[in-house]
């Protein structure tokens, strides 16, 4: 090789979709992206039908003839064809686990039959088992999971606080909420609970923000929209573009992640909380252990003290009521976007275990990001 020719990347970064507005996507779109940059590493995208070729390429031109191995980071779970294009020509060496496709789908109220549950964990074992290190968005997550703590690295979710920016509150009372659609997510409950806001606050209204991730999500979106038909008048439902988001959560008073009782639910960290946060909006959120303890944290919001219709109205009502204490609160979200929840500064810390510190440091702990 003369000097003019420059090297083989040491990296591959698989599953990179070029857009997204669900949590998932967003993630993919940015937790490797400081890795990549620093190592110049080959970007490829999803897992489907293109994406396993361009898999195969990749790892056969990158691997031939390189001395160094190629490490592979992949943003997703890989079906058991792509785990086999690994073998024996490059290290698994870093998976991102954001969700558990199994226990996601029950905890959001879908059923699954036997034969789709069990092919989905083993979907999960095989990979958890391939990878050297996996990254998941928190230390209660990977519990659940009960993935090997050796081999853990916690990253939180994050926000683009460059594409979402604080912007002056509407003049009139408007609660949002950003979703994606699933009997699972309280969209029920909080419009319940809208319903006893506007009992004693007539002129507040509720902005849902709406994805459906899949068949059976469109499906429930569409049973969703016939239903809130009657109360249109102070109800909307829409679809968002990621990168439209900004704007929608300006047009907010404050933002509503309603979460029900549930053990998946618990361990979240969702990204559509610190896009509220970024855009300087006050959260209200359901006693869920993971978003309360961040909104408690970095003060920006309130948690409701239950998870009935009436413990969320009262804490909407308490900050629809309280123009200076929304704008404070608002305002340490926004700062808590930017010095810790950014996705920059959260693909940044990986990048720096990845690459400086080294496997070691990844099996103490990490760098603390969750």
């Amino acid at each position: 090789m003369t000097s003019s020719e420059a090297a083989p990347s040491s990296w591959l970064v698989a599953g990179v979709p070029d857009a997204g507005s669900s949590g998932g996507s967003v993630r993919a779109r940015h937790v490797f992206s400081a890795l990549a940059r620093r190592t110049g590493a080959r970007v490829i995208g999803a897992h489907g039908r293109r994406g396993l070729p361009a898999l195969a390429v990749a790892v056969g031109s990158a691997s031939g003839g390189w001395r160094r191995p190629l490490h592979v980071a992949s943003t997703q779970l890989l079906p058991r064809r792509g785990l086999g294009l690994l073998r024996g020509k490059a290290q698994a060496s870093v998976l991102d686990v954001h969700d558990h496709p199994r226990l996601q789908a029950e905890g959001l109220g879908f059923s699954l039959d036997p034969t789709h549950r069990d092919a989905l964990d083993r979907l999960f074992e095989v990979n958890a088992a391939a990878f050297d290190h996996l990254v998941v968005p928190s230390a209660t997550f990977a519990e659940l999971c009960r993935l090997p703590g050796d081999q853990v690295l916690v990253v939180s979710n994050g926000a683009d606080t460059q594409l979402v920016r604080p912007a002056p509150a509407p003049a009139e009372p408007v609660v949002g909420m950003v979703s994606g659609a699933a009997p699972g997510r309280g969209i029920e409950l909080l419009v319940e609970a809208m319903q006893l806001v506007r009992d004693e606050e007539p002129a507040a209204t509720l902005r849902l923000a709406l994805a459906a991730t899949g068949p059976a999500s469109a499906a429930y979106l569409d049973s969703l929209r016939s239903a809130l038909r009657d109360r249109a008048p102070w109800v909307g439902v829409q679809a968002v573009p990621y990168e439209e988001l900004g704007a929608f959560l300006a047009d907010t008073s404050l933002l509503v992640i309603p979460h029900p009782p549930n053990p998946y639910l618990d361990v979240a960290t969702p990204v559509k909380l610190f896009d509220s946060m970024a855009a300087g909006r006050p959260v209200v959120v359901t006693p869920r252990l993971e978003t309360a303890a961040i909104v408690t944290a970095t003060d920006a919001g309130v948690v409701a003290n239950g998870d009935r219709a009436d413990d969320l109205a009262e804490a909407i009502l308490t900050l629809l009521r309280d123009a200076p204490r929304r704008d404070r609160l608002g305002a340490s979200a926004r700062r808590a976007a930017v010095a810790e929840y950014d996705w920059r500064v959260l693909a940044g810390r990986l990048a720096d275990v990845l690459l400086a510190r080294g496997p070691a440091a990844m099996r103490a702990g990490g760098p603390g990001t969750g």
